[in-house]
């Protein structure tokens, strides 16, 4: 990739790393991320493959086009495989066009189950993307300088559709796309499932999932230590209570985020910690906001 790129990509590209993280992880646990930012990436789904030949860049301005691909690489990238823990396949493909256009990756590799793609607009304009005849981007407003649109969608069928991107008339726009493979993710445990079947969580059920979890990530090799819940009130946390909560708020490392989250998180304790986060939200300002 070109690492040449303007101050203005260069930072376009950090806050869309930054957004993508920051929106794939929930805030009961720290990671590490690029920093906070104000914009916010929106997926749009993308429910079939790619066909044909995406081209290179096919207007003007081949410097700008490469930093431009930089950009949209380097996002779609990270929120593909570090993100979501998925498989890039094939090669990837990139544009710079404008108006009504299709684009494609040709044959479906072996595995290949999602597509990942980030549009961006170059020009003020309103866009409509369909895949296989089916719109999944309905007369999107958009303007230069806004954050591109990134998404990892499953394929439907076993062959390619065409994606069709219609930018309203002139208005120029990027593509960046490539076939891509999800992540193999375990299936809740039974006490996992038995947990949640009632659709309420008690304590002693949080704590329960909580403690399978941290027994999984030590038989994977990522031990994550003690844990005190966290409980929270007049603004101070404290690990002894009483205040609203509690939560297990904890530290992952970088390299034990796939297992975490492919693994263990989805084993033992995602289901239980997304409906007790439920019946008991976490304060804004809570220790993994950071």
């Amino acid at each position: 990739m070109n690492d040449h790129i303007s101050p203005r990509l260069a930072a376009m590209r950090d806050a869309l790393v930054a957004d993508v993280d920051a929106t794939a992880h929930p805030a009961r646990r720290r990671r590490p991320t690029r920093g906070t930012v104000a914009a916010v990436v929106t997926a749009f789904a993308v429910g079939a493959g790619l066909t044909g030949g995406i081209t290179a860049a096919a207007l003007p301005g081949a410097t700008a086009d490469a930093a431009r691909e930089d950009l949209l690489a380097t996002t779609t990238r990270y929120g593909t495989v570090e993100v979501n823990h998925a498989s890039m396949l094939g090669s990837p493909a990139f544009t710079v066009t404008h108006g009504d256009a299709s684009f494609s990756l040709g044959a479906r590799p072996e595995g290949a189950d999602r597509v990942t793609l980030t549009w961006e607009c170059l020009d003020p304009g309103t866009f409509t993307v369909e895949v296989g005849g089916t719109t999944v981007a309905d007369a999107v407003a958009c303007t230069p300088g806004s954050m591109p649109r990134w998404s990892l969608s499953p394929l439907t069928g076993s062959g390619a559709a065409a994606v069709s991107v219609s930018g309203g008339g002139g208005a120029r726009y990027a593509v960046w796309a490539s076939w891509a493979r999800s992540a193999r993710i375990a299936q809740p445990s039974p006490q996992q499932q038995a947990a949640i079947a009632d659709g309420t969580i008690t304590l002693a059920e949080y704590t329960a999932a909580f403690d399978r979890l941290a027994a999984c990530m030590a038989q994977a090799g990522h031990p994550i230590g003690d844990v005190a819940p966290s409980w929270y009130a007049d603004g101070l946390w404290s690990s002894t209570g009483p205040g609203a909560g509690p939560w297990y708020i904890w530290s992952t490392p970088t390299e034990a985020v796939d297992v975490l989250d492919t693994q263990c998180a989805p084993r033992e304790f995602a289901q239980v910690d997304t409906i007790w986060q439920g019946e008991h939200p976490i304060p804004e300002d809570s220790p993994a906001a950071g």
